[in-house]
C-alpha cells in the first residue's frame, strides 16, 4: 500500500436533526446520546444520489478515474446504483465494482482493494465512493455507541500527488476478524471480542511499519460517543492524549463514510499539520481495521 495517496475528499450529508427527536422511536435511554452526539443527519435522497453528489465534488478537483469502487451496506440495488452514478458523472465506459460486508468497517478493505489495483499497474486513479442511509434500520447503534446518519464520501486514490488540496499518504493497513453467530453471542462477549481485535490490529500494524504508538500524533476513530471512543482507544493501548475527535456533535455516525468526512473537516479546520502521522481505526460487527497515513497539505 506504500505509495498510495488519498486526496480530493468530497462529501454530502443529510439534513441536521437533533438527537432528542429520536426519543419516541426507542425504549432505550438516549440521554447520553443527546448530550454527546447532539445532532444527526437524515436524508430522503437515494443512496446513489448522495454518492454521486459527493463524487461530483471530488471530481471538481481531480482527473478522470480508471476505476470506480462503490461501497454501500444498505443499498438494495448496487448494480443499478452504479449505472446511475456512472451515467451522471459521465463515466459510462469506466471499469467499476461494488463492495460491502463489513458494515461500518468497509473503508479500510476498500482502500486495500483500490491500492492493489494501483500497484498492479491496471489503473492510475481510483474513485472511491462510500454511501449509506439508515432507512429501515434503528438509528440508535447497539450499546448506545452513536446515532446513524445518512451521508456519503468520495475520494481519489492514486500513486502520486496529482490533485490539489490536502492529501493523505497511506503507509500500511491491518485487519483482524472473528466471526461470531449473533444468537450465540451475548453482548458482553461481543465487546470483549472487539477489544481483542482492536488491540491485535494495532499491534499488527505497528509490526508491519516497525514503529511504536508514540510515532503517531493522533488516532482518529468513527463518530461514536466520545466516552466510547476513549474506551476503544484504551483497547488499542493508545495514550488518551492521542485521540482527535471529529465533528461528533454535528454529524453523528455516517457508516463507512465517517472517517473520510471527519478527515476532510479536520483538515479544513486547521487541526492537522503537514507531516502528522495518523492512525485511523474502524470496525464492523466481526472485524477491526486500522490504517496508517501521513497528512500533507
Amino acid at each position: 500500500m506504500h505509495g498510495t495517496t488519498i486526496s480530493a475528499i468530497g462529501y454530502e450529508c443529510g439534513d441536521v436533526r437533533p438527537v432528542s427527536d429520536l426519543a419516541g422511536t426507542t425504549t432505550a435511554d438516549i440521554s447520553p446520546l443527546v448530550t454527546e452526539i447532539v445532532r444527526f443527519r437524515e436524508s430522503r435522497r437515494e443512496i446513489w444520489d448522495l454518492a454521486a453528489t459527493a463524487a461530483e465534488r471530488t471530481l471538481a478537483t481531480a482527473a478522470r478515474p480508471d476505476l470506480v469502487v462503490y461501497v454501500s451496506e444498505n443499498d438494495p440495488d448496487t448494480t443499478g446504483s452504479l449505472a446511475r452514478i456512472l451515467d451522471r458523472l459521465g463515466l459510462n465506459d469506466v471499469e467499476h465494482l461494488a463492495l460491502s460486508g463489513q458494515d461500518c468497517g468497509n473503508l479500510v478493505p476498500a482502500v486495500r482493494v483500490a491500492s492493489d489495483a494501483l500497484a498492479s499497474g491496471r489503473c492510475e486513479r481510483v474513485l472511491l465512493l462510500l454511501a449509506d442511509r439508515a432507512e429501515g434500520r434503528d438509528r440508535i447503534m447497539a450499546s448506545g455507541l452513536s446515532v446513524f446518519s445518512d451521508g456519503a464520501a468520495a475520494c481519489v486514490l492514486s500513486g502520486g500527488p496529482d490533485t490539489a488540496g490536502p492529501r493523505l499518504r497511506v503507509e500500511a493497513a491491518a485487519s483482524r476478524t472473528a466471526v461470531r453467530l449473533a444468537d450465540a453471542d451475548p453482548a458482553e462477549q461481543g465487546l470483549l471480542s472487539t477489544v481483542r481485535l482492536a488491540s491485535e490490529t494495532v499491534t499488527a500494524l505497528l509490526d508491519t511499519l516497525g514503529r511504536t504508538r508514540a510515532d503517531f500524533r493522533y488516532a482518529v476513530l468513527p463518530n461514536y460517543r466520545p466516552a466510547a471512543q476513549k474506551f476503544l482507544l484504551a483497547a488499542m493501548r493508545m495514550p488518551p492524549g492521542k485521540l482527535l475527535l471529529g465533528p461528533v456533535t454535528e454529524l453523528g455516525h455516517c457508516f463507512s463514510a465517517d472517517l473520510l468526512i471527519t478527515l476532510h473537516r479536520l483538515a479544513a479546520s486547521g487541526a492537522l499539520d503537514p507531516g502528522d502521522r495518523l492512525l485511523l481505526a474502524t470496525g464492523g460487527p466481526y472485524s477491526w481495521s486500522a490504517l496508517a497515513v501521513e497528512y500533507n497539505s
